[in-house]
């Protein structure tokens, strides 16, 4: 029988692994390395990040709690559906609340902030000018989060962050060569407000960037939808490992 020591030091180990792979998990959602609709296997996670099971259930069932994710009735946990009213309503009001925090940071940033988002904005760029691209929605995540924080609003970080949880999977959408790097003209825009204190400039830049994106993505899943329910693809596990963190 376990003493009160080596209860408490196993109840730390399982809260530190529980906290591991919620990180993680959070991080692979918002970098778009879940397709939508997939289902996540506790076995596989709890392997991937070498644990046991319990973390992983405790993680996937904040995540369902934060409606990251389903946990659907009959397949288990799995990452929401795209479907055109879901992504219209989340693009409605992440341009709201991402706005509101855009134009907030143009009069609270540092200039050490303005130098790090203008040298995420490079690495992205040198991303699609190499066709090296496994860093890239990485770094537009860090991007954004680096300029939401410059808002100094807490709250709304931690409002944007539930956001893109549940928007990243449909990132997915618009993996490939021909998108990548749409956004990247909105982001000198974002960059040139900000240096300016133009809370306004940066909102608009801000909100076009996520538009752009969001109608390629709505254009897809609205094409999905008008397909017949068996000839809809087939979604395939996408291993995070293999993407941006």
């Amino acid at each position: 029988m376990l003493d009160r020591k080596d209860a408490t030091a196993g109840s730390a180990a399982q809260k530190t692994a529980h906290v591991r792979v919620h990180t993680g998990l959070k991080e692979a959602l918002m970098n778009g390395d879940f397709l939508p609709g997939q289902r996540l296997i506790v076995r596989q996670l709890a392997e991937q990040y070498r644990t046991s099971a319990m973390p992983v259930r405790e993680a996937l069932r904040q995540l369902v709690s934060d409606e990251a994710m389903f946990d659907h009735p009959n397949r288990g946990v799995i990452v929401p559906e795209a479907t055109v009213a879901r992504i219209s309503d989340l693009v409605r009001v992440r341009c709201s609340v991402e706005g509101t925090a855009a134009e907030w940071a143009a009069t609270t940033i540092t200039p050490e902030e303005l130098d790090e988002l203008a040298k995420l904005n490079s690495l992205m760029r040198e991303c699609v000018e190499s066709n090296v691209m496994a860093n890239y929605l990485g770094l537009n995540r860090r991007f954004h989060f680096t300029m939401y924080h410059a808002a100094r609003s807490p709250l709304i970080q931690q409002i944007i962050e539930k956001l893109w949880l549940q928007a990243g999977p449909f990132l997915n959408i618009v993996r490939s060569d021909v998108t990548y790097g749409l956004g990247l003209d909105h982001h000198d825009e974002m960059l040139a407000a900000l240096r300016r204190a133009d809370g306004a400039a940066a909102r608009k830049a801000l909100v076009a960037d996520l538009r752009e994106a969001a109608d390629i993505i709505l254009r897809a899943a609205a094409a999905a939808e008008a397909q017949p329910a068996r000839k809809r693809p087939t979604s395939v596990r996408r291993d995070p490992k293999a993407q941006a963190r």
